[in-house]
């Protein structure tokens, strides 16, 4: 992981467990408000592509990282996630399977790896959590 990434990382987490505006707040309503900032954001994005604009466009995709940063360390501190860095590191293991689909440009071979990780998936959170049921509730 990027060492400035790292470092919004760690200025996200501080602003989940300090700002007074988040303290007492659900955890869902926290990390919702953040990923409306990133809708928000992508908007602000789109509008930004232009040609010899990219001052303005980097200023925006920066606003779209911290909220991503806001999102992972409100899900990290509440326990929701293990940790932001175990989610970067299972996008890059999940997108360096799919890579070779996407060079391809193989549908049949996109689907062989997809159905391949939600097996994994399904298996993980299994042994993570028990049996899942198909209307998305555990067994008790």
């Amino acid at each position: 992981m990027s060492k400035e990434f790292l470092e919004i990382l760690e200025i996200a987490r501080e602003n989940m467990r300090k700002n007074p505006s988040l303290q007492g707040r659900p955890v869902t309503d926290v990390a919702i408000q953040y990923l409306r900032g990133l809708q928000d954001e992508v908007a602000e994005v789109t509008a930004e592509i232009l040609p010899e604009n990219s001052v303005y466009l980097e200023d925006e995709l920066a606003d779209i990282v911290w909220d991503y940063a806001c999102v992972l360390a409100q899900l990290e501190l509440h326990g929701y996630v293990d940790s932001a860095e175990g989610v970067i590191a299972h996008g890059l293991a999940k997108y360096t399977e799919r890579a070779p689909a996407f060079l391809e440009a193989s549908e049949d071979m996109w689907e062989e790896v997809k159905a391949s990780q939600k097996e994994k998936l399904r298996q993980r959170h299994e042994e993570k959590y028990g049996e899942w049921v198909t209307t998305n509730s555990r067994k008790k």
